[in-house]
């Protein structure tokens, strides 16, 4: 039997990948839904090449769009496979999002058919394909049998190239307005080896596909169109090893699986590392070697909160949809301790970039800046046609992130630009206030926003997730003025929250991610000064 290490270049594209799958281990596990029913790599080729047949029916032919709305079920794996195999280009929008904002992002890059989602919410203005959960088609009677009945072929599957394009990410990213960000073939293939070469002793592709019996599967919650969950498809799919696909983060259903699965890695995004970190459920992580969260900033007191409870580490990665994986925690360097408040690891090898002052000046070792990149992709339409990434006049992409990096070449993110206060003309970073406020056992939880105000234009906010015994023995009044004075021995004055609210829950957007600007509704209507605080209810975070 070959090796899973063996030794062979890397497949160029994704669809080479599956490929290589289907050709060698066809009746192995691929895909499996969280109720343990299995897709092997065969059925969903069988299914993608019906769902391609019945796009050409449609007309769809090499360079047209395809726009998918869909769930992350493995539906949306045959969609894309469907697709690419007419040399046609994938737009990402995942059925979490309203009709009126699939619509909206679909109009940007005009799709000559959209595939959409058994039960999500109808859409108009394109012929539509409704499909079910495997991917097969509504109402289509030869899906589930093989009679006469089954669709035309649509002739030879079409080999894409790396420099043809592949997918359509729409995100309003660092840069505001909503865009449809184009991606190649080549950097999405490219994207699981840097996972690999950080996290996997074996940084190549890997052969031969595993068994169930062999290796457990990969969990995958994020979102359909979210990068995030596409990355977490294609390294499975780099490696040969299963993935369980599930459509919303829940801590009961990460239990089940545990129970079934001997777990050995978990991909989080920081909300659901904080979700488990404090569940009242019992979740046994005892075979897990390791979490990655990622797609946005983790604070340090739900990192520690976690790794005391499962005795786990949590590595964090750092990058975007629009210039990919650029940093990424290594296994060995956190067991090392070589990791401080905000690092999120080691810059990977092929990214390109610089961290600079409002001056654009390349600043020193340990000093903060902007980071700037330079993307593997450049391609984006807006409402006002095809253009290009907004770089400055060097050539750089400005992230709107603030990092440096420290002597052993780590990467520490260190706030958002574009999050900073101005209060009273002095610069507040909601980060440095959040570290702050978290550090006091008092707190699970903090989010720093800002509020206006008449004198200073602006003050910071902030909202709180209390410890509950805490609470309920002192009550909100007392624990706010005692982390407040906490505070003050660690932030200027100018930094310190002028106004305080309670949570129950982090408000999270459709994408598992802090939702600040909820977070910022609820401190309008709700933050009080100290001496007034108690007299409201702590917000459920979804009001």
């Amino acid at each position: 039997m070959t090796s899973d290490t063996t030794t062979e270049a890397d497949p160029e594209t994704v669809p080479e990948m599956f490929e290589i799958r289907v050709a060698r281990d066809a009746d192995k596990p691929f895909l499996l839904l969280p109720d343990g029913v299995a897709y092997t790599y065969g059925e969903i080729a069988e299914l993608a090449d019906r769902l391609r047949s019945r796009l050409a029916e449609s007309g769809v032919g090499p360079g047209d769009v395809v726009g998918l709305y869909l769930w992350n079920d493995p539906a949306w794996v045959v969609a894309v496979l469907a697709t690419w195999g007419l040399g046609a280009v994938a737009a990402l929008c995942g059925a979490v999002s309203p009709a009126i904002e699939a619509v909206r992002r679909f109009e940007l890059v005009n799709p000559r058919v959209v595939i959409t989602a058994e039960g999500s919410d109808p859409l108009e203005g394109w012929p539509l394909i409704t499909v079910s959960a495997d991917g097969s088609e509504v109402g289509d009677r030869s899906a589930s049998s093989n009679t006469q009945d089954a669709p035309a072929s649509a002739g030879p599957v079409v080999r894409p190239t790396p420099d043809d394009a592949a997918c359509i990410f729409f995100t309003s990213g660092t840069t505001g307005d909503a865009k449809a960000l184009v991606k190649n073939h080549g950097p999405l293939a490219q994207n699981p080896r840097r996972t690999a070469e950080a996290y996997s002793n074996h940084a190549g592709f890997r052969p031969r596909a595993t068994a169930l019996d062999d290796k457990p599967p990969g969990l995958s919650f994020n979102p359909f169109g979210q990068s995030a969950s596409f990355g977490r498809l294609v390294f499975r799919l780099f490696v040969g090893r299963p993935l369980v696909m599930i459509r919303k983060f829940d801590v009961e259903v990460v239990a089940k699986l545990a129970d079934t699965y001997a777990l050995d890695t978990l991909q989080l995004t920081p909300a659901m590392v904080h979700m488990l970190a404090f569940t009242e459920t019992t979740v046994n992580l005892g075979s897990l070697k390791y979490v990655n969260s990622g797609t946005a900033p983790l604070p340090v007191s739900t990192r520690e909160a976690f790794e005391a409870r499962y005795g786990v580490p949590v590595l964090q990665a750092y990058g975007s949809t629009e210039g990919g994986v650029s940093a990424l925690e290594h296994y060995d360097d956190v067991i090392a301790g070589r990791r401080g408040p905000g690092s999120v690891g080691r810059i990977t090898s092929d990214s390109v970039w610089r961290i600079v002052d409002e001056a654009r000046r390349e600043v020193a070792v340990g000093e903060s800046g902007e980071i700037l990149g330079r993307p593997d992709q450049r391609r984006v339409v807006t409402a006002d046609g095809e253009t290009s990434l907004p770089l400055d006049d060097e050539g750089w992409y400005h992230t709107g992130d603030l990092g440096r990096i420290d002597e052993h070449g780590i990467l520490y993110i260190t706030g958002r630009a574009k999050e900073m206060l101005i209060v009273g003309g002095f610069n507040v970073f909601p980060a440095e206030v959040e570290d702050a406020l978290r550090k006091s056992p008092l707190v699970r939880e903090a989010v720093v926003v800002a509020v206006s105000d008449d004198r200073l234009g602006e003050i910071p906010a902030a909202a709180i997730i209390w410890d509950p015994e805490m609470l309920s023995a002192r009550g909100e009044q007392e624990l706010a003025r005692t982390l407040a004075a906490e505070a003050r021995e660690q932030l200027a004055a100018y930094k310190l929250p002028r106004r305080w609210f309670s949570l129950e829950d982090l408000p999270v957007t459709p994408n598992s991610k802090l939702d600040r600007k909820a977070v910022a509704a609820m401190a309008e209507r709700e933050a009080l000064p100290l001496d007034q605080l108690g007299a409201l209810a702590p917000s459920n975070g979804g009001d």
